[in-house]
C-alpha cells in the first residue's frame, strides 16, 4: 500500500489515510492525519472535492509532496545502500548488502521508504515490533544526494503517525541515534538515562516523556 504525504497551503504536513464514503449521502471524503501536534484531533475528514480543490486565493488546499510505502524486494538493494557510507566498515558494497541477509532485525522488521512524486526513492527506515504498544525504529538512512532536506524527519513522522493510527496514541517508540539527537527530539523523542546507554556512541532514545518500564528496558537491551 502507498500513502501520500501532503502540505496544507498554511504549511502543516499531513498523512493521507485513504478515502471513505459517507454512509448516507455516498459522497467521498478524504481521511488524513496530522504530522504535528494538534490539541483538537489527529485524524480528520474532509469532502474529497474540497480536499482536492483550491481556496479563495486559487491555491491548492493540499499539495502532494511525497509518497510513503513498504519496501519491496526489488527496492532493497537501493535503500540498503543508503547506509553504506556510515555502516559499511570498509567492506565492498556487495558484501555490505549481503550482510543484511543474516541480520535478525532486517529479517524481522518492516521497512518503509519515502519517494518523491516522480518515483525517486530518497530515504528509508526499519520498524521492529517488540510487543503490543512498543515499536523500535532502526536503520534510518537517506540517499547522499538528498541529505539535509528534512526527508528522514518527514518519513519518521509519517511512519510513527501511521502506527499510532492503527495501534493507539500511547504507542511508544525506541531508537538509537547515531546523529545529532535533536533530529529525533523534534519528533517527540528524549534521551534516556545513563543506565540505558549501553551502545555508545549510539544514543538510546524513547518517545513520550515517562521513564521506561523494566520490561521496556529489557527490550532495549536486546535491540541489537
Amino acid at each position: 500500500m502507498t500513502w501520500t504525504l501532503y502540505r496544507h497551503f498554511k504549511g502543516n504536513q499531513y498523512l493521507g489515510l485513504g478515502t471513505a464514503l459517507d454512509s448516507e449521502l455516498k459522497t467521498p471524503f478524504e481521511v488524513y492525519r496530522c504530522l504535528y501536534e494538534n490539541d483538537l484531533a489527529k485524524n480528520w475528514v474532509r469532502p474529497l472535492e474540497m480536499f482536492e480543490g483550491r481556496n479563495e486565493h486559487g491555491q491548492a488546499r493540499f499539495e502532494s509532496v511525497a509518497r510513503m510505502r513498504v519496501v519491496q524486494p526489488e527496492d532493497e538493494a537501493t535503500v540498503l545502500a543508503f547506509g553504506y557510507d556510515a555502516w559499511g566498515e570498509g567492506k565492498p558494497l556487495s558484501e555490505f548488502l549481503a550482510s543484511y541477509e543474516k541480520s535478525r532485525n532486517h529479517l524481522r522488521g518492516t521497512r518503509y521508504l519515502l519517494e518523491l512524486l516522480d518515483g525517486t526513492i530518497v530515504c528509508n527506515l526499519n520498524t521492529l515490533r517488540f510487543k503490543r504498544g512498543l515499536l523500535g525504529i532502526a536503520s534510518v538512512s537517506t540517499a547522499p544526494a538528498f541529505r539535509g532536506r528534512g526527508y528522514a524527519r518527514l518519513l519518521l513522522k509519517a511512519v510513527m503517525e501511521l502506527q499510532k493510527f492503527h495501534e493507539g496514541e500511547d504507542l511508544r517508540f525506541l531508537l538509537f541515534s547515531e546523529v545529532n539527537p535533536e533530529l529525533y527530539e523534534s519528533c517527540g523523542f528524549y534521551v534516556l538515562g545513563k543506565e540505558h546507554q549501553r551502545f555508545t556512541p549510539s544514543i538510546a532514545m524513547a518517545s513520550g516523556s515517562s521513564p521506561l518500564t523494566k520490561e521496556e528496558g529489557e527490550f532495549l537491551k536486546a535491540y541489537f
